[in-house]
C-alpha cells in the first residue's frame, strides 16, 4: 500500500467517523467508545477498496490538506445531521406526549451523556432504534454511505446553499413526523382535559386537580400501551424517511 492509498484511506475514516458519530445507538454517549472505534475501522476498510477513493491533487501540501479534511467532515456531519434530525422525531413526540400526560416533573438525565429527557421519550426512541436495526436500516445506511463517495469526491466543497436547504428540509420534515406520531394521544389528553373542564363546572365540589392529574396519566399510560404497534409502525416510516434523506444529501440532490 503506497502512501496515496494510506492517506484516501485516512479520507474514507474521516468521512465514515463523522457520518457515524450521529447514528442511532452507535452515534450515542451510551456506546463504548472503543466499540464506536473499532466499527468505523471495519466499516471504513469495508468500505476503501470498492469506492474508488483517489487522493485530490496537492493534497500533501498542507493548505491543500486541511481543505480536503475540512470537506470530509463537512459531508460527514451533514449526512448524519440529516439522519439524527429525521430519527429525533420519535423522541420529540414521546416528549410532546409525557409533558401532557403531566410527566414534565419526572425528567430523568442520563449520567453517560447528560440529556435530559421523559421516561415516554426515552420510550419511543428505544422502540425506533429497535425497529431501524430489525428493518436493516443499517445496512441501508451503509449502501447511501457507499454511494456518497461516487458523486462527492475526496476535498469536494459543498455549497452554502445545498446546506441550508439540507437543515431546513430535515429539520421541518422532523417536527412534521413529531406532530403526527404523536397526535392521537395528544387528541386522547386532550380530552381528558375537556372531560375535566366540563366536570369542574357541572360538579364543583369535585377537586378536579386531586382527580384529573392521575386520571391524564392513567388514561394515557393505556393509551401508550395500545399505541405501542401503530408506534412500532411509525418508527419503520421514520427510519424509511431518514435513509430517503440520506440518500439525497450523498446522491448530492
Amino acid at each position: 500500500m503506497t502512501l496515496d492509498d494510506l492517506m484516501a484511506f485516512f479520507f474514507v475514516f474521516v468521512r465514515v467517523g463523522c457520518v457515524f458519530a450521529f447514528l442511532p445507538l452507535l452515534g450515542q454517549g451510551s456506546a463504548p467508545k472503543v466499540i464506536k472505534a473499532m466499527v468505523i475501522l471495519v466499516l471504513s476498510l469495508a468500505i476503501f477498496p470498492v469506492a474508488g477513493v483517489r487522493v485530490p491533487f496537492g493534497v500533501w501540501q498542507p493548505y491543500r490538506f486541511f481543505t480536503c479534511v475540512g470537506a470530509e467532515v463537512l459531508l460527514g456531519l451533514l449526512v448524519g445531521l440529516a439522519a439524527r434530525l429525521i430519527f429525533s422525531a420519535l423522541r420529540t413526540s414521546g416528549e410532546l406526549i409525557g409533558r401532557q400526560m403531566g410527566l414534565a416533573l419526572a425528567i430523568t438525565a442520563d449520567p453517560v451523556t447528560g440529556v435530559q429527557a421523559t421516561p415516554i421519550g426515552n420510550f419511543c426512541e428505544l422502540v425506533g432504534v429497535l425497529v431501524f436495526f430489525s428493518v436493516g436500516g443499517h445496512h441501508w445506511m451503509i449502501a447511501a454511505l457507499y454511494d456518497s463517495f461516487a458523486q462527492w469526491q475526496v476535498g469536494a466543497l459543498i455549497s452554502s446553499e445545498f446546506i441550508r436547504n439540507v437543515t431546513v428540509a430535515t429539520a421541518g420534515h422532523s417536527f412534521l413526523l413529531a406532530l403526527q406520531i404523536a397526535a392521537p394521544l395528544l387528541l386522547l389528553t386532550f380530552l381528558v382535559t375537556l372531560v375535566m373542564a366540563l366536570m369542574a363546572r357541572l360538579v364543583p365540589e369535585v377537586n378536579v386537580l386531586i382527580v384529573g392529574f392521575p386520571l391524564r396519566v392513567g388514561v394515557g399510560l393505556v393509551g401508550l400501551t395500545l399505541f405501542v404497534p401503530l408506534l412500532v409502525r411509525c418508527g419503520v416510516d421514520v427510519s424509511r424517511t431518514m435513509l430517503h434523506f440520506i440518500s439525497g444529501v450523498a446522491a448530492g440532490g
